[in-house]
């Protein structure tokens, strides 16, 4: 990371504190009880009024406010309040942190390098598949950081076995915001062992506005640069390792197409939740990756990677499903548990014993999962189903899994590279 020749006359950050967390102190001979870790909170605005709040837990982007075509300034990330509210597992998927170890969904959460079998945490798709490296992933560490010039460095060593990966992983993050409205985000990695590394940023934006909903997210038109899609049956997320093209499809976004048009034509009904793969040259600098408009606005959204493959996703599983065990604790549920008839059914075929079987335990409440009514945001806002989207370039899904799929394995001696580039612009009038 260079920050030789960077002019940060127009750049201001300012440092502040998000919220602490207690953490267990294991590790240290001297202390056993929990101390507070800080986490910190960067502010960068550069003389457009463009601002963006990054903080050091899981190196999340909290806020990005940009004006509209008639001058107005909006926050156009989905985010909470405060640090509680990021670390809750139950009600924040993920949202706006870094991806890691493993970005997306390795199957089964089996993974195999140089001969040796390896076993993931699984926590997602019932507990079946390991999605963006795993239940306390990078997203949900607090990492260390520091300003350099006009960038705010982060950086986090994962140990040997974090969430059953091999090898040590040292991570460093540079959040840099440009005079022309360019946010980069440069990622690099190096190992101690063979192992897996798949970085990306799970920001999801709505360009209306982060508390927009559904309906001005329906009126975003999109651009992908992509002519081929990693093949995933709709009954399974994890891409079965065929690659087909776009062309004829609801897949096809090579010219602008509105997204509200095609999210439900996608089987099962749930949006968009798909990698897609870039079209590239077999240099490894960073290409064009996608482009988002909202008319109404006018505020467009240019993604740049030197990835080869890219998530889109559409919200379709916000808010999550919850599960029994949580569900007691919170309080935002749409019903109470439910005696089912079938239940009470089966055990009413007791003959002369009828009236005994039903008394007792079964007259009890059967409990069953749960989905929220909406997530709690920023500023009273209410995320429900399809209220942002969400642009991740990476490397494609279960890639350790296919031979054909660009190598995700990542040896000592090499340096993991993603630049990922969000660029915000400004559309006065309508040409497409």
């Amino acid at each position: 990371m260079d920050f030789h020749g960077c002019s940060c006359k127009n750049i201001t950050i300012t440092e502040g504190i998000f919220g602490e967390i207690w953490v267990d102190s294991n590790d240290d001979q001297i202390f056993t009880e929990p101390v507070p870790k800080i986490v910190k909170s960067y502010t960068m605005i550069n003389a457009n009024r463009m601002e963006v709040i990054v903080i050091t837990w899981g190196a999340t982007i909290v806020s990005l406010k940009c004006p509209d075509k008639y001058g107005h300034s909006s926050d156009v990330v989905l985010g909470f309040e405060d640090l509680k509210g990021y670390m809750n597992p139950t009600t924040n998927p993920f949202i706006g942190c870094i991806l890691g170890r493993c970005a997306n969904r390795i199957k089964n959460g089996q993974i195999i390098i140089r001969g040796k079998d390896y076993e993931l945490t699984r926590n997602d798709f019932h507990g079946k598949h390991h999605l963006h490296g795993g239940v306390n992933g990078f997203g949900r560490k607090v990492w260390d950081s520091y300003i350099a010039g006009c960038s705010v460095v982060m950086s986090y060593l994962s140990q040997d076995g974090e969430e059953g990966y091999p090898g040590a992983v040292l991570t460093t993050i540079r959040f840099k915001l440009t005079m022309d409205n360019r946010l980069d985000i440069c990622m690099r990695a190096t190992t101690s062992k063979p192992t897996i590394v798949n970085l990306s940023h799970g920001s999801m934006f709505n360009l209306a506005g982060h508390d927009a909903g559904e309906a001005e997210l329906r009126n975003h038109k999109v651009l992908l640069n992509c002519d081929r899609w990693t093949f995933a049956d709709y009954t399974d997320p994890v891409p079965t390792g065929a690659i087909r093209g776009v062309g004829g499809t609801v897949m096809d976004f090579r010219i602008p197409r509105i997204l509200g048009q095609y999210m439900e034509k996608v089987p099962p009904g749930e949006g968009y939740d798909h990698n897609f793969c870039v079209t590239k040259s077999e240099k490894s600098e960073s290409v064009f990756v996608a482009k988002i408009w909202h008319m109404k606005t006018g505020r467009v959204l240019e993604v740049y990677s030197n990835q080869r493959g890219v998530q889109f996703y559409t919200g379709g599983r916000i808010p999550p499903q919850m599960i029994p065990e949580f569900s007691s604790s919170y309080d935002l549920l749409e019903t109470e548990n439910e005696t089912t008839e079938e239940g009470v059914e089966s055990y009413n075929s007791g003959g002369e014993n009828e009236e005994e079987m039903i008394e007792g335990p079964w007259e009890k409440p059967t409990p069953k999962p749960k989905r929220l009514e909406f997530i709690s945001g920023k500023r009273g806002a209410r995320y429900k189903k399809y209220c942002g989207f969400s642009i991740q370039p990476q490397n494609y899904p279960n890639a350790i899994q296919y031979s054909h799929f660009p190598c995700s394995v990542l040896y000592p001696g090499q340096v993991y590279s993603h630049d990922l580039t969000y660029k915000f612009d400004v559309q006065l009038a309508s040409y497409m």
